[in-house]
């Protein structure tokens, strides 16, 4: 064999170690954004069943701030901080979900939840009053999202209005029958 075509041959097998090379970096990359993509999904179900087992723990307090009962001073604390919370973790998962596509239900469904809570509960709608969150929460960092959030969420508030509120659905909001 001349010089020519062992140089020739030599080419080719390199030009095909750089392919497979490349096709691995590419399976590499697509399990790790995979296995990224199951630790984000594993930990909004983390931050969810936390969520669910606080409001469980303390659901006197939770039900009374809702309806707008009396509280204590150990209720308020206890309600202002399920409610941020709820806040944060309902926000969070929106934008994530805005952001990324990620997320394990419609970004919808977090506009949804918040505005059924802020329509049937004068007592939510009292803590989102008194923490003024849901009209600068994020605005430092999320900018543009908190306001569309803010917007979504009103605009909801205003349809919700104009229908009967569907018990039914209490238990996917502020939990209070």
């Amino acid at each position: 064999m001349d010089s020519q075509k062992l140089h020739d041959w030599l080419q080719v097998i390199g030009i095909a170690a750089v392919v497979a090379s490349l096709i691995f970096v590419g399976m590499q990359i697509k399990q790790s954004d995979e296995i990224a993509l199951a630790e984000v999904l594993e930990s909004a179900a983390a931050r969810a069943i936390e969520e669910r087992a606080l409001v469980a723990a303390h659901s006197d307090t939770w039900h009374k701030a809702c309806l707008g009962e009396q509280l204590t001073a150990q209720e308020r604390l206890i309600a202002a901080n399920l409610y941020m919370n709820y806040l944060q973790n309902n926000f969070n998962s929106w934008v994530r979900l805005q952001q990324t596509g990620i997320g394990a239900v419609g970004g919808q469904m977090f506009v949804d939840a918040y505005a059924a809570n802020l329509h049937r509960y004068t007592g939510f709608k009292q803590m989102a009053l008194s923490f003024a969150e849901w009209r600068e929460l994020g605005a430092r960092f999320h900018g543009e999202l908190a306001k569309e959030y803010r917007t979504a969420v009103l605009r909801r508030v205003s349809e919700l209005e104009e229908l009967e509120p569907n018990p039914s659905a209490d238990i996917m909001w502020c939990g209070v029958r």
